[in-house]
């Protein structure tokens, strides 16, 4: 006997298959109204929440409109207060200054008149005395200058020979010196820079008739051995393959990670940095800036203690990158800012001269104005009568 149901809606018996398929078509139409019932509460809440977003909204505006307003008014009343503070105490020195100036020019009056009197007096007490007093001191004064314009044309001369026999002896000494005596002055001003720009680490220099490059860094990092760089100078006129092996055996037994060649002159085709056969060669303008970024790459190795073969791949990628196109280019676009720079340090120089010189021309000129008062005080000492003072005058 097959099964059958009860209708849901009218409650007959129906077969189980009927009886399936209408309970299937009551589940999709409560599902759509559920949807529809679902969708129009969304639409509600968004619209709700809309309107909340815009009340907030609205009140935020208001209330940063009202703090704006409050500000602006206790802005400009600050602003007016500071304005009639400053104009009052503009007043004030003005008044004051006025008041310096009335004192000024009535203290000029009473010691110009001082002065006009007690210059008339002594005129008349002592005006024979006077010009035989200046007579005598215009003699002693224009032999004293002779003296000393000899003695000092005698002393520049003497200085002038010096110098000049110095400079001889020195273009001797230069053209007798070599290579050897080169090498051994940039050895000395590279080691004495990086002990300047590295005080931190231990520096030396290798004495001559001992093995090794010519000078040694230790990097330390908060008293920790970080590591070392050899540094070789060469001053010499031509390449030599010879350097850089070397450099190589020195830097081997002495442990270093980086060996650094410091020269003025380079493989054919190579210049101001290169890598060769894993030695740094490089100009000595740029020793200290490359030590430096090696310095940096070994504490942070250091520090984070890499393995031996992360260590090689960072050193690697590191010695691509500053003998790289880019590397070059952003060091000249240093050197370029740098020169810029000197350049200015070079045009304020110029304009420091010109206002010295300038200086230089007015005080002669008030040297040739006190000159020309002199002149007129004598005039009237050295006068005999009247009559004279006035065809001076």
């Amino acid at each position: 006997m097959p099964e059958v149901e009860r209708c849901p809606w009218c409650n007959t018996v129906i077969s189980r298959s009927q009886f399936v398929q209408i309970e299937a078509r009551i589940r999709e139409q409560e599902q759509t109204k559920q949807a529809e019932v679902e969708k129009r509460l969304r639409e509600q809440l968004k619209a709700q929440t809309q309107a909340e977003l815009d009340k907030f909204k609205a009140q935020a505006q208001a209330e940063l409109d009202k703090q704006k307003k409050t500000i602006e008014v206790s802005a400009k009343a600050d602003a007016a207060k500071q304005v009639i503070a400053a104009t009052a105490e503009r007043d004030r020195f003005a008044r004051d200054l006025k008041a310096a100036q009335a004192r000024e020019a009535e203290l000029k009056a009473s010691i110009q008149k001082q002065v006009d009197s007690a210059v008339q007096i002594k005129l008349k007490e002592q005006e024979a005395q006077r010009s035989k007093d200046l007579a005598d001191q215009r003699a002693s004064l224009q032999k004293d200058r002779d003296t000393a314009m000899l003695k000092l044309q005698a002393e520049f001369n003497r200085e002038r020979e010096s110098w000049q026999t110095k400079v001889k002896e020195m273009e001797r000494q230069l053209q007798k010196k070599t290579a050897q005596d080169l090498g051994d002055g940039a050895e000395i001003d590279l080691y004495e820079t990086l002990r300047a720009v590295f005080p931190d680490d231990k520096i030396t220099r290798v004495q001559k008739g001992q093995s090794g490059a010519d000078i040694h860094q230790d990097v330390n990092y908060k008293g920790q051995a970080c590591g070392k760089i050899v540094i070789d100078s060469k001053n010499r006129q031509a390449w030599q393959n010879a350097f850089i092996t070397k450099l190589r055996q020195d830097q081997t037994e002495a442990g270093a990670e980086h060996a650094i060649l410091s020269t003025t002159v380079f493989p054919s085709g190579k210049k101001e940095l290169c890598i060769e056969s894993d030695v740094i060669v490089t100009s000595p303008a740029r020793v200290s800036h490359i030590i430096s970024l090696l310095r940096r790459s070994m504490i942070t190795i250091h520090v984070k203690g890499l393995s031996l073969n992360e260590r090689a791949t960072k050193m690697s990628r590191l010695y691509k990158l500053i003998t790289s196109e880019k590397y070059a280019q952003r060091f000249r676009e240093v050197e370029k800012l740098t020169n810029e720079i000197l350049e200015l340090d070079v045009q304020e120089k110029k304009a420091h001269d010109n206002v010295w010189r300038k200086r230089g021309t007015i005080a002669t000129r008030i040297s040739n104005a006190l000159s020309e008062i002199d002149t007129d005080v004598a005039a009237v000492i050295e006068a005999k009568d009247p009559t004279e003072l006035s065809v001076a005058s």
